[in-house]
């Protein structure tokens, strides 16, 4: 579903504005290997592949390391001005808030699903799946909507256009690996692509966002049908 998004977008991020020195022809045509048989193929495809994952490995390391200090240092900064708490998903959980109400999230729960979004973004999806999760088994099992004013879980709907928004690798995360394994294939483009990563991760961002979109426009909640019935 996220497919057609993801060439829009694509498309609007990078316009084809020129033609293509590369036909279709050319693009199919792939070089034989000098393998003899199976067992020899799959050896050099291991080999080949040491450094491909060696680079990959390194780099989200070091983006996990700096990852991790700017949170440090943000947590260190909030002492300060006595707010702990302060990390970089929740500075995440505000800036997405308002793109979480465009999606069509109540603004009751945009908070919610932005702190989901942040997680998204600073860690990976997983983690944050692993949060919606939690809100999901908390409002099936009855708990309280609210304390001290809080709401404490999100309707159906939101967790529905969550699921959506949540669905992809748009991460800093994910920009470890997109460097390290794309400039492991092309050395010589390593620049361009380092430029373009980042663009890249937004540009994902945005697909996630419309493809959460659509899934909020054919999702109406039942107790909706009974207040208009």
């Amino acid at each position: 579903m996220s497919a057609p998004a993801a060439l829009a977008i694509a498309k609007l991020f990078w316009p084809e504005t020129e033609c293509s020195q590369i036909s279709a022809q050319q693009a199919t045509k792939t070089e034989k290997g000098d393998a003899k048989n199976l067992l020899e193929a799959a050896s050099q495809g291991a080999s080949a592949s040491i450094s491909l994952v060696a680079n990959i490995a390194a780099n989200l390391i070091a983006f996990l390391a700096l990852l991790s200090f700017f949170n440090a240092a943000l947590s260190w900064l909030g002492n300060m001005f006595d707010y702990p708490q302060l990390s970089f998903e929740v500075i995440c959980a505000y800036v997405f808030m308002p793109f979480s109400f465009m999606m069509g999230v109540d603004w009751e729960d945009s908070l919610i699903v932005g702190r989901l979004l942040g997680y998204k973004t600073f860690f990976n999806e997983f983690v944050a799946y692993e949060h919606l999760s939690k809100l999901i088994h908390q409002r099936k099992t009855g708990g309280q909507e609210y304390i001290n004013g809080v709401k404490q879980y999100l309707s159906i709907r939101s967790e529905t256009i969550a699921t959506y928004a949540l669905c992809g690798f748009a991460n800093f995360g994910s920009l470890g690996l997109v460097i390290g394994g794309l400039t492991s294939m092309a050395p010589s483009r390593k620049r361009d692509i380092a430029g373009g990563a980042f663009r890249a991760m937004i540009a994902g961002t945005v697909a996630c966002f419309m493809t959460a979109c659509v899934a909020g426009t054919i999702t109406v909640e039942t107790t909706r049908w009974q207040h208009f019935s």
